[in-house]
């Protein structure tokens, strides 16, 4: 009986999925790793069929095993590698990623040429056949893509190790976009004989064309859909398939284009992960990134069991000439991976995060290959180009050691993860986590005499429940003494910092801080883990309340003043939504001081640290109230209305759980309240400074100007906002502008017969009058609170003193 091709792939996925799940349930508590036990699976589906019991006994399953091991390896590289490796991209923290960056591009690029290299040569001169340069080149570009999988989800399962699992998977995603890039360069020359030239100026052009364009397909592709999503509020279904449309499409484009596709995925899924955090819903953040999760399992799932039925399937397995080779050619590549790391170790430990001899052998001995090269090989083996006989090489070359790096080296990882002692966190890290499990303790001890005297409980067996809770039971501890006090120190307050970090997602997903102050915070956080961290002071927030160089070179253009006036308003904005957020941060903070430290003397230091974060920030949230009540009043109660929003579409998901409200009513009430956030969002306001309408009614020399006169002074006023210190002008400067201070307060300091005098001017006051004459300011003027003020500029406001006597006899009298 002939099945339908469409009945054999849907018979694949389900199957795999069936086996997948059984897989992953019998493997609970074991050591051995999820993938290695679908690819040996894989492997006897593929054996049982050759032998000949499925055709006997199953022709359902024969057909579908033989079906696997004529698919078409550009359905594995063009339906599976966008998933996986946006999924991986995208779980990454971007901004541990950008500082291994440079570890992780010595390692993907110079480090897989190495290895491309000596693969070649060893090719070459060590196997029986003889091969061209370009087809040892393109052999030695196929099995060098690494495929951590396995060592990844053991470290993730054990150690929750960050940096080494950034490190192996970000070199993995760009290792696998050189090597293919490689890959295909060298297939050219192998099927166009007479135009092979292995000339490395134009291969290392070509690889740069490559991998910058795909990049850029990344940006492009990126830029775009986040900017969609960020317009889309709270809509999962748009959201999600924006995200998967968006992952493929890239792929494709840059595959059609003949450039990266690789490149332009993980470029695309680091956007996301970086400026997309912030422009996806809230609500919808933490369903997008299971939904991955789920796809990449799926994915891993099929592909793994594809990979063992497609093996066992296809290759010769009575050929012992190429056993002898294969031996050769797995020790060969355990030694090129070592001298290949070896060679740029004293480079790995010098730049990024560094790197330990022990983190390094787990690099060497995690190179394991996938599906990717599998795919690779499958290529080569179904191009009619390339004689049948070497594409079985490949093949069988390949298919062994994508099998025997899965076996020895992924099967053994957690007994070398164990020997190196990298199975368990740094032992100062656990001690924050002992110290905060014997909280965990303390809490519930302290609940337990109102349960034991619950009318309901009293008859329970309470020794039994306090040792199964394991209340009682003493979690292990560190030997705290054995530990260093700046190692512990360092441990506690990195635990803080990712503590406050988190804090500021939760503000985020609570509606209480903006998708800019969460950017900017969580970026402030990031900076002071970098190296040794950080709780005070925090520079980069107190950066943000200085006016940057650039904004106060637009404030000199004229044609810029608007647009940087503009700006300075946004600024201020979102310097108060900043200040705001990392107060109630620091309140949050010092509530796990005290049970997350060491000794009593590190948590008085960060009690400390703490509160000079907070009366540094305090002391700018006055001066700015003080300068600019009006937007601060606009902020608090856009703020006061976002909360109330996101609390009342709370309480109506509370009442839809309790049944309170049927499903569609509680949907149609929060469709309302959304369509209200939405709007709300979109508003602007914000106000900007004060007027000059209302500026005349304040300043009595220009209330007795004719009121054609006041509209021609209105219509020339320009504002600048200056932060506390910044210099306004100097003296001696060419300058001509008359300035009308319309909040905050400013200092002068003018020389005059060999004294220095200083004066202090506030709202309402005039300053520069005299530089209207002479062109030069006649003293330096800086800014000593937040400064608002309105400059009628000399070459607008002088035709207006020649033709209105009055307004000239008001200006001149600001000049005695």
């Amino acid at each position: 009986m002939h099945f339908d091709t469409g009945i054999l792939v849907l018979v694949f996925v389900v199957l795999s999925l069936i086996i997948g799940a059984i897989t992953r349930d019998v493997l609970k508590n074991t050591p051995i790793p999820y993938s290695v036990a679908l690819l040996v699976i894989g492997l006897a589906l593929g054996l049982i069929q050759r032998s000949g019991i499925f055709a006997q006994y199953m022709p359902l399953m024969d057909e579908t095993v033989l079906m696997i091991a004529e698919v078409d390896p550009h359905l594995i590289l063009w339906l599976f590698l966008p998933i996986l490796i946006f999924e991986s991209a995208f779980a990454m923290e971007v901004h541990l990623f950008r500082r291994i960056f440079s570890q992780i591009a010595l390692l993907a690029v110079p480090g897989l040429m190495v290895a491309t290299l000596l693969t070649a040569i060893l090719a070459k001169y060590a196997f029986p056949w003889d091969w061209s340069w370009p087809l040892c080149f393109m052999f030695g570009a196929l099995i060098s893509a690494t495929d951590p999988v396995a060592v990844v989800a053991l470290l993730k399962e054990l150690s929750s190790r960050k940096r080494l699992e950034t490190l192996i998977e970000g070199e993995s995603l760009f290792n696998d976009g050189t090597a293919i890039v490689f890959f295909m360069l060298f297939l050219s020359m192998v099927v166009s004989p007479s135009e092979a030239s292995i000339n490395p100026v134009l291969i290392a052009w070509d690889f740069l064309r490559v991998v910058f364009i795909g990049g850029f397909i990344g940006v492009a592709f990126g830029l775009i859909v986040i900017h969609w999503i960020g317009r889309v509020f709270n809509d999962p279904m748009i959201e999600i398939t924006l995200s998967i449309v968006v992952s493929y499409l890239a792929f494709m484009v840059a595959e059609a284009l003949h450039v990266s596709g690789v490149v332009a995925v993980v470029v695309l899924a680091l956007m996301f992960a970086s400026l997309g955090r912030t422009k996806i819903s809230p609500e919808v953040s933490g369903f997008l990134h299971h939904f991955w999760e789920m796809m990449a399992h799926i994915a891993n799932t099929i592909i793994f069991l594809l990979v063992g039925t497609l093996i066992a399937g296809r290759v010769q397995l009575d050929n012992s000439q190429m056993w002898f080779t294969l031996l050769i050619l797995y020790i060969s590549i355990q030694v090129i991976r070592s001298f290949s790391v070896a060679l740029f170790m004293p480079l790995l430990k010098r730049i990024g995060i560094g790197i330990t001899r022990e983190k390094a052998i787990v690099l060497v001995w995690g190179g394991l290959r996938g599906a990717v090269s599998l795919a690779l090989a499958l290529t080569v083996a179904q191009n009619e180009l390339i004689p049948r006989e070497i594409g079985d090489q490949i093949l069988f070359l390949c298919a062994g050691i994508v099998v025997l790096t899965m076996l020895i080296n992924g099967g053994s990882m957690g007994w070398l993860l164990k020997k190196l002692a990298l199975n368990r966190l740094p032992e100062a890290k656990q001690a924050t986590v002992d110290k905060a499990g014997g909280e965990v303790n303390k809490t519930l001890s302290a609940i337990l005499p109102e349960m034991m005297a619950d009318e309901f409980l009293k008859g329970a067996n309470w020794p039994e429940v306090k040792k199964i809770s394991g209340i009682h039971a003493v979690s292990r501890q560190t030997q705290v003494e054995q530990i260093s006090e700046e190692e512990l120190v360092t441990a506690y307050q990195r635990r803080l910092l990712e503590t406050e970090r988190k804090h500021y997602w939760t503000q985020f997903e609570q509606g209480t801080l903006g998708e800019g102050a969460t950017n900017k915070l969580v970026s402030s956080v990031e900076h002071a883990l970098d190296g040794s961290p950080t709780i005070a002071p925090r520079t980069e927030l107190e950066n943000l309340w200085q006016t940057p160089p650039l904004l106060n070179a637009l404030k000199n253009i004229k044609a810029m003043k608007k647009f940087a006036l503009t700006l300075s308003f946004n600024r201020l904005s979102l310097s108060y939504e900043v200040a705001r957020g990392f107060i109630q941060a620091q309140n949050e903070l010092k509530s796990h001081i005290d049970e997350l430290a060491p000794n009593e003397r590190a948590a008085e230091t960060v009690h400390v640290m703490v509160e000079e974060n907070k009366q540094t920030t305090m002391c700018y949230i006055a001066s700015l109230r003080e300068a600019f009540p009006e937007i601060i009043h606009s902020l608090e109660t856009y703020s006061a209305c976002r909360l109330l929003l996101y609390r009342e579409r709370a309480v109506i998901a509370q009442q839809l759980k309790q049944a309170v409200l049927d499903k569609p009513e509680a949907e149609r009430m929060i469709m309302a309240v959304e369509q209200r956030m939405a709007a709300l969002n979109k508003a602007t306001n914000i106000e900007s400074s004060i007027s000059g309408e209302q500026l005349i009614k304040q300043l009595a020399w220009l209330q007795k100007l004719p009121k054609s006169t006041q509209d021609k002074v209105n219509a020339i006023m320009q504002h600048s906002i200056y932060n506390p210190n910044e210099e306004i002008t100097k003296a001696g400067k060419a300058f001509c502008a008359l300035g009308i201070i319309t909040r905050g307060t400013v200092e002068l300091v003018r020389e005059q017969e060999g004294k220095t005098i200083t004066s202090v001017l506030g709202m309402g006051e005039t300053v520069s009058a005299i530089s209207l004459l002479s062109g030069f300011s006649a003293e330096s003027i800086t800014a000593t609170s937040l400064v608002d003020i309105i400059w009628l500029p000399g070459e607008k406001i002088k035709p207006i003193l020649a033709s209105e006597p009055e307004l000239s006899q008001a200006i001149g009298k600001m000049m005695q």
